[in-house]
């Protein structure tokens, strides 16, 4: 299944079986991910890279900006998590190069100049820009699914044997871009993946010891740092509403976070604590970049089919109609939330005079 962008895009689309078909030929591969990271990219990027290197291949996963500390035990000791950096050159020495998760040619942020090199794109964002050869699926959950259909697939043809480490890193990836399937865009096919990635993982936790589903989800919703519950604290502090409550948003600035003492990655998740709300439809959190101080990283979240994808797009961004993603260029922070507010906000009173 293929979106509408994906279908007028100069790139071709192509098959489940046509991936597969070309394992064989990989040579040395590059695995590019989006900027920020988040669970479904980096479990789904180390997936295929275990995939790859099951056929004597060798594979590593790179991403523009640094991997998430949270994240880094999907990639499986620090060594690997480490060479997530890509210094200036070090893609020449690879032969294949592949993508996920990346809607867009922005989101690949200093990645960017590699494009022509990607010889396939897998994603599930239903609006984005192909930029190379793509399998893109805007009714699967996560990119995850989609790999785990990869997974299946080759290693029904035999080219791959069983991969525990591989289904570890699939599940996490769909359980981070479902909420622990809790999300809308959890679907019966999304359990039925998730259910087969289950019973190969706690089979293999029960003989090795290794993490079974249980712990995986611990570490993705359940484990966080004290600078995190921090983070957590000034966003309930700075909550702010529009639109009679439908609307809720927060936003930060980067003296915000030096006062504070916190990163970008203590706040990454900042938009789920609006989101919570009660009556609220669509959740913001407004990020100040350091590298330009006039943009601003807007994350939606929706708990109504109010199309945060469409007005992402607006501003260059993209997602889904639930979750999505832009940056808003404005000269101050409160001009910055005025605009996302302005946009919602629209958004909310299109969606609320349909169902009422």
């Amino acid at each position: 299944m293929h979106d509408s962008a994906a279908e007028t895009a100069p790139f071709p689309t192509v098959t489940l079986e046509e991936i597969a078909d070309a394992f064989p030929s990989f040579g040395r591969t590059l695995i590019l991910t989006h900027v920020n990271p988040d669970g479904d990219c980096v479990g789904s990027a180390f997936a295929l890279a275990h995939l790859i290197e099951a056929t004597g291949k060798e594979a590593r996963v790179v991403c523009p900006t640094p991997l998430p500390r949270r994240l880094r035990f999907l990639a499986g000791n620090d060594e690997t998590a480490d060479r997530t950096v890509l210094a200036a050159g070090e893609a020449e020495g690879y032969d294949t190069l592949l993508a996920v998760d990346v809607a867009s040619p922005v989101q690949l942020g200093d990645f960017a100049p590699l494009i022509p090199r990607v010889r396939f794109l897998i994603d599930h964002h239903g609006l984005g820009t192909p930029f190379a050869p793509h399998l893109v699926d805007p009714k699967a959950s996560a990119a995850g699914e989609i790999v785990s259909r990869l997974y299946a697939l080759l290693r029904d043809r035999g080219t791959v044997p069983v991969l525990p480490e591989a289904a570890r890193c699939l599940y996490a990836a769909i359980a981070a871009d479902t909420g622990s399937f809790a999300f809308s865009n959890t679907t019966e096919e999304t359990m039925r993946t998730a259910g087969a990635l289950l019973s190969e993982i706690n089979a293999d936790a029960a003989k090795t010891g290794r993490p079974d589903t249980a712990e995986i989800c611990r570490i993705l919703f359940a484990q966080r740092t004290f600078r995190e519950l921090t983070a957590e604290r000034h966003t309930v502090e700075g909550l702010r509403f529009f639109e009679d409550g439908r609307l809720a948003a927060v936003l930060f600035t980067q003296q915000n976070l030096a006062d504070w003492g916190l990163t970008e990655e203590d706040i990454g998740n900042a938009v789920d604590t609006p989101r919570a709300v009660e009556g609220v439809l669509v959740a913001l959190s407004l990020r100040q970049q350091k590298a330009d101080p006039r943009a601003y990283k807007v994350s939606s979240r929706a708990n109504a089919d109010v199309n945060c994808a469409a007005v992402c797009a607006r501003f260059g961004g993209g997602g889904h109609v639930r979750a999505a993603g832009c940056t808003i260029t404005a000269d101050t922070p409160e001009e910055a939330l005025a605009v996302a507010a302005a946009a919602f906000g629209e958004a909310i009173r299109t969606w609320t005079a349909d169902h009422t």
